[in-house]
């Protein structure tokens, strides 16, 4: 079963394998100085201090702390050039903590489960979610310093929009074909999350084009008072799977579109 990664860390891992080939030269050197130091250092410290089991322990601590040192400065000049790179990596962390609301809300039963980055002709959809008693959930996760950006909450609500009609037309369409779910009709809602310093700027109840948006930590909350159609666990079973076959043939596709 292949590891289907989110579609922000996908993006980070191929701007650093991009800025990592341009810049080969100074991370091998780099990689030559800090084993040489690394070296140097173990030298220097053996012949200076007793040989006891505290030395050695002060010696990888050390170590790991240049190591360490090393390892941020390559990911802070990674991100000094790559300007994208931030921005993915936010929306990683968006939708990390969305993850972790939804494990909160099945455990606590509002949802029967979801499935996560699934890829559309539009878009990647970064969480679809079965409740038990409000359809088909298409949440898309953001994380935002500044709240007041009403252009980008647009863009954002726009955008959940159209990726949620093509999940409800995807999964229509297949019921239609295997005459599966009979007497079950699928319903999607939109749904913009909001993380980082702005989820605090988010009021209850609010809404761009009729997509509503709500603050990560209320996520649960939300769910809680979700309204609609109920969805019974052979139904959800069924969504759940086809859910992933879907993105799971989508995936094979777009590896075979790939140079």
């Amino acid at each position: 079963m292949p590891k289907f990664r989110p579609y922000p860390r996908r993006e980070y891992r191929r701007l650093f394998r991009r800025w990592a080939r341009r810049n080969a030269t100074a991370l091998v050197v780099l990689s030559v100085f800090v084993l040489a130091f690394l070296a140097l250092e173990t030298v220097v410290f053996l012949s200076l201090m007793p040989d006891a089991g505290l030395s050695w322990w002060l010696l990888g601590v050390l170590q790991a702390a240049l190591v360490g040192v090393a390892l941020h400065v390559v990911n802070a000049a990674f991100l000094a050039h790559e300007r994208e790179a931030i921005w993915h990596l936010r929306g990683a962390w968006g939708e990390d903590a969305t993850r972790d609301e939804l494990r909160r809300a099945r455990r606590k039963r509002l949802i029967w489960g979801w499935v996560d980055s699934i890829s559309l002709a539009a878009g990647d959809l970064d969480h679809v979610v079965v409740t038990r008693g409000g359809g088909l959930l298409s949440i898309d996760s953001k994380w935002r310093s500044d709240g007041r950006d009403t252009d980008v909450m647009a863009r954002s609500a726009a955008r959940a929009r159209r990726r949620a009609e093509g999940v409800a037309q995807s999964l229509l369409k297949s019921e239609r074909g295997s005459h599966r779910a009979k007497g079950h009709a699928v319903t999607v809602r939109p749904l913009v999350v909001i993380w980082g310093p702005a989820q605090h700027q988010v009021p209850d109840q609010f809404e761009v084009d009729g997509i509503p948006f709500v603050g990560g930590r209320r996520l649960v909350a939300w769910l809680r008072n979700l309204g609609g159609e109920p969805v019974t666990k052979g139904a959800a079973k069924e969504t759940l799977r086809n859910l992933e076959q879907y993105r799971s043939t989508s995936w094979q596709a777009q590896s075979k579109r790939k140079p």
